[in-house]
């Protein structure tokens, strides 16, 4: 663990020249980023561009740490330096964006004015990890982010921000994603706009019940197609997974189960007709895809391999002794 001197933090807070503007009120002096990603970047941009000081951040990926370095923001290790950093001088504000850490509350009472947790997802309604692939997986047709005080723990404090994001049916884990990522940069604006003029109003979470999904949870069969299924909860299922061929994917791939083995699905499309054969029954076999039965109509599907290529459907078939009107395995409750 690092030794912080009460220096180190005061000298990361003196004002820089942030392109030559002056600071915009005196409401947000320094803050505090404790997050990943672009999102987190794109917050601190926006904190930084009102004439304010990022004096430090706790960093939980290579994208926000890289950028903080360029920046010349003082990057800590853990909650610990943070902790240790906070006690050494407190700051204003704390903003936690796609932040996995557990803050503990010694950290929030170093704090001058206030702490923001950003949550992709309506609480409580839907808290924890991945919010909306759950919400796509339910099948709804809207959500919502939302910016959360923070009092002595984790998205328990009052709503400040909410951003309403609509669902659509062609929407999958990644547009859906792209949605909130927009709606949580306008409602960051809106929290500054807020704490600058001091017209930030804060309401309770809404009286819903909710459930929480820890980062350990993952969907039905471990996303395994089930052939019995009606074909719009298959293509739900696929959407809801697929977070696109250049982002990895932190909650489960939508598969195809093979007997010994399981293969990535890329990608699911309805198709317009019904064969009538049994659910599970390959119906077609082309070099792209294979066409599949099942509960209600005929679904085409394409593959990939576990690095993201697409794989060919033929080739596949082949080395499964595959064949059309052969019928792909259905799990039972038991084996799902």
């Amino acid at each position: 663990m690092a030794h912080w001197s009460a220096s180190v933090l005061a000298d990361a807070c003196k004002p820089g020249d942030w392109d030559g503007q002056p600071p915009a009120v005196a409401s947000i002096r320094s803050s505090i980023f404790v997050g990943s990603g672009t999102l987190a970047i794109r917050c601190a941009q926006l904190v930084s561009k009102m004439g304010h000081v990022v004096c430090a951040a706790l960093c939980a990926d290579a994208i926000f740490r890289d950028w903080a370095s360029r920046a010349n923001i003082l990057c800590v290790d853990s909650v610990e330096e943070l902790s240790v950093l906070m006690n050494a001088d407190p700051v204003d504000w704390i903003f936690s964006v796609g932040n996995p850490f557990i803050l503990p509350p010694d950290v929030f009472a170093r704090v001058r004015q206030g702490a923001f947790n950003y949550q992709d997802g309506p609480l409580p309604r839907y808290a924890g990890a991945h919010s909306m692939s759950w919400a796509r997986l339910a099948q709804e047709t809207d959500s919502a982010i939302g910016w959360y005080r923070i009092n002595d723990g984790v998205n328990r404090g009052e709503l400040v921000v909410e951003r309403q994001v609509s669902i659509a049916p062609t929407d999958t884990a990644l547009t859906l994603n792209l949605k909130c990522h927009e709606a949580a940069v306008e409602g960051f604006r809106e929290l500054l706009a807020g704490l600058t003029n001091g017209e930030l109003h804060a309401g309770s979470q809404a009286p819903v019940d909710g459930s929480v999904s820890p980062r350990r949870r993952r969907p039905d069969a471990a996303g395994c197609l089930r052939w019995n299924r009606s074909a719009q909860d298959l293509s739900t299922i696929t959407r809801a997974l697929n977070y696109g061929p250049y982002h990895s994917n932190p909650l489960c791939l939508p598969k195809v189960h093979l007997g010994d083995d399981v293969v990535a699905v890329r990608r699911l499309k309805v198709s317009a007709g019904r064969c009538g054969l049994p659910a599970g029954s390959l119906v077609e076999i082309h070099r792209s895809n294979w066409r599949v039965a099942t509960g209600t109509e005929d679904v085409d599907v394409w593959f990939g391999s576990s690095d993201g290529l697409t794989l060919n459907a033929r080739t596949l078939a082949r080395q499964s002794a595959l064949n059309v009107g052969d019928r792909l395995p259905i799990l039972s409750d038991e084996e799902a």
